[in-house]
């Protein structure tokens, strides 16, 4: 197994905002397939989390019918003023350096506080859309 770089960046008021000291955790696979929390951090001055390093299937043997070519984590981003964000299937490759921005929305009401906003990676984009759970 190889591995890929992931940074997160964070975000609000339409980008113009870091989001500093947002919790950023990232869920790996266990040997069975249950995602566990694997890495935390937290971002910096400029809402950015430094490169994080993840495992991902090097792409010089792969076969694309077997195997996808990349490894898929689910990170989770909280901060106290905003609302808690989860983003599924963001893919890492091998010798990659992958940066997510993540938007993140201050709540409107206390209840909205304590609903994550759940986005599917390939629903990713200008739209900000997602799920509520």
């Amino acid at each position: 197994m190889a591995t890929g770089k992931l940074i997160v960046q964070t975000r609000a008021a339409r980008g113009a905002v870091p989001v500093v000291g947002a919790a950023v955790t990232i869920f790996c696979p266990d040997a069975s397939g249950t995602p566990q929390p694997c890495v935390s951090t937290r971002t910096n001055t400029s809402g950015s989390t430094e490169a994080i390093e993840l495992e991902a299937p090097s792409l010089e043997n792969v076969d694309p019918d077997s195997v996808p070519p990349f490894a898929a984590y689910r990170v989770d981003i909280d901060h106290p003023d905003y609302r808690p964000v989860t983003v599924t299937d963001v893919a890492v490759f091998s010798n990659i350096l992958t940066t997510m921005p993540v938007t993140m929305v201050p709540p409107r009401s206390i209840e909205e506080l304590n609903k994550r906003i759940i986005i599917h990676s390939p629903e990713t984009g200008p739209s900000g859309s997602g799920s509520e759970s």
